[in-house]
């Protein structure tokens, strides 16, 4: 065997080792992050419920941290337009054209919708 052969082929396996090495580590990073999830929404939930409990009246989830970011509250003033403005669209074109509720395939074959 060649020394350059001898090279490519130790460049390459320590290629797939490290590969293979860091492949397993970040998936065992994402697991632990995933786990970590559910226990973030307990704990979000109990505070919740904790701040509810002892002010009798609900608390809004972005106030109950102690958030009063105005660039937080522009944005779910957007997003509040937002929506109404896309009902007042879907109302309208419901009045241009109705929904029947059937989807035609491809082939104009008619299909019944789950609503």
């Amino acid at each position: 065997m060649s020394r350059a052969s001898k090279i490519t082929f130790t460049l390459a396996c320590i290629f797939t080792v490290t590969t293979t090495v860091g492949v397993h580590m970040v998936q065992a990073l994402e697991r632990e992050t995933l786990h970590q999830g559910p226990i973030k929404d307990a704990k979000r939930v109990a505070e919740k419920k904790r701040l509810k409990d002892s002010s009798g009246d609900e608390v809004p989830l972005g106030k109950q941290f102690g958030s009063s970011d105005p660039s937080k509250e522009k944005k779910r003033l957007f997003n509040k337009t937002e929506h109404e403005m896309q009902a007042e669209l879907k109302k309208k074109y419901e009045q241009l054209q109705p929904l029947s509720g059937e989807i035609v395939t491809e082939d104009g074959e008619v299909v019944q919708s789950n609503k």
